[in-house]
């Protein structure tokens, strides 16, 4: 009787090369190589959040008996969105509590009112690095992956690290979104991801990190990338980051203060889910209409569309870059008589620079208000809106209700497209003010 066939050895499948997002958290689970789809327990660098929550948080943390947390110094927590407690309301309440309760659980990386936004903070310090892995509590920090440093966005799940120092996660999909070309006068970052959001914004890249880098990359300054970054979550991807240049390394080299970081890059044979090849330099003024945030057109098309409030702020309008591009624009002119414009700084450091660079006074003598560094006007904190008034803003949302009354309209734009439109009193193509010799076009509006 001939003996039965043993089976084969089962042959093991080749290992694809690793995308950043899948090196990056392989480091933090103390593997050599992790599989898309694969969950994992990552322990983190840093975990960061901000004051909203933090009254649900700690209720949280005295129902289950918590008193400390495991690495109070990976701990950042940080006072955005309400820099000034305004009377009535319950944010001062929340300071005071943050100011105690750091205190007690030795987190030494809190930071008060007018600090600036997370997202910020993070960079700024040094405490986002290449190769590092950082928990939050939303989607737009992403912005970190300008110096290469991962956000994985956990909401109310942040107390888990916070206490256990590791949380899961669960491997993205990589898109990879190589950039070339320049962008034209008048063209902005923001014009970039709100191409990206009206082209991508379906769900295409849903459980995806979007991987950015390409030639193009060299022609945008390092708040261009965090801008482009901070709303790449609008695309219903998970995170996003950057490839790590020249730039971006000498920013960390001077912020790292002694800590660690890695430079990571994808493997010539990873697997993106897709590959986007992106020509910077087709690109013009984009706004987006709303209520929909996949609904970006030329600025053209919106061209003499009435403005009430014009309002450059938020993680996707904030920093440096973005007080300069607005400045452009608002130098030598004075704001349209019907129109609100309110300007915030993402930071202390950029409200510093600002001043430094002669913006602020731009600002003053255009007739805008200048808040302090904070989220401030993005959710409707400060600037908010009258029924059937129009805005125009750098911010992240443009949903009904968003900013006050439900009937208001919330159009998106670059700064430089919010600031034309400011000194003209509807939505206007920032190119024309470009062109156009600032005070020499005073006078012919004054006529």
């Amino acid at each position: 009787m001939p003996h039965a066939l043993s089976p084969l050895p089962a042959t093991a499948a080749p290992r694809r090369g690793q995308t950043i997002a899948q090196k990056i958290i392989a480091r933090h689970a103390s593997r050599e190589h992790v599989e898309v789809g694969e969950y994992v327990n990552c322990v983190p660098d840093h975990v960061v959040t901000q004051e909203l929550y933090w009254p649900t948080h700690k209720s949280n943390l005295d129902k289950i008996g918590a008193t400390r947390l495991a690495r109070p110094d990976k701990a950042i927590i940080v006072i955005d969105h309400t820099p000034s407690a305004a009377v009535g309301s319950a944010h001062a309440a929340t300071h005071r509590l943050l100011k105690d309760l750091t205190a007690k659980l030795g987190v030494e990386n809190f930071f008060g009112p007018n600090t600036g936004l997370r997202h910020l903070v993070l960079v700024e310090r040094g405490f986002a690095r290449p190769g590092s892995l950082i928990f939050s509590d939303e989607g737009n920090i992403a912005s970190i992956g300008a110096v290469g440093a991962l956000n994985i966005p956990t909401s109310a799940d942040i107390l888990v690290p916070l206490l256990k120092d590791e949380n899961w996660v669960r491997v993205p999909k990589t898109v990879r979104i190589n950039l070339h070309g320049k962008l034209q006068p008048g063209v902005s970052a923001r014009d970039v991801v709100q191409s990206i959001i009206r082209d991508y914004g379906a769900g295409e890249f849903l459980q995806c990190c979007v991987e950015y880098g390409g030639p193009g990359l060299q022609h945008l300054t390092l708040d261009d990338r965090q801008t482009i970054l901070a709303s790449t979550f609008h695309t219903m991807s998970d995170t996003a980051i950057m490839d790590v240049d020249a730039l971006a390394l000498e920013y960390v080299k001077e912020r790292a203060n002694g800590r660690d970081y890695a430079c990571v890059s994808s493997d010539p044979d990873a697997q993106f889910e897709q590959v986007i090849e992106l020509d910077m330099s087709h690109l013009t003024p984009l706004v987006t209409v709303p209520p929909e945030l996949t609904g970006a057109t030329d600025v053209t098309t919106l061209a003499g569309t009435r403005v009430h409030q014009a309002t450059i702020g938020s993680c996707a309008g904030n920093r440096l870059q973005d007080m300069r591009d607005a400045a452009t624009i608002l130098k030598g002119r004075t704001i349209a008589r019907d129109v609100t414009m309110y300007i915030s700084p993402g930071s202390q450091n950029v409200y510093a620079q600002a001043a430094r660079e002669g913006l602020l006074e731009i600002f003053a003598m255009a007739g805008a208000t200048v808040l302090s560094p904070g989220c401030n006007t993005c959710w409707g904190y400060l600037g908010v809106l009258s029924e059937g008034e129009n805005s125009i803003s750098t911010h992240q949302f443009n949903y009904q209700g968003r900013n006050g009354a439900e009937s208001a309209q919330i159009y998106l734009g670059s700064p430089m497209t919010v600031a034309a439109s400011a000194v003209r009193g509807e939505i206007t193509d920032p190119r024309k003010l470009l062109a156009s010799d600032p005070m020499a076009a005073c006078a012919a509006e004054a006529d």
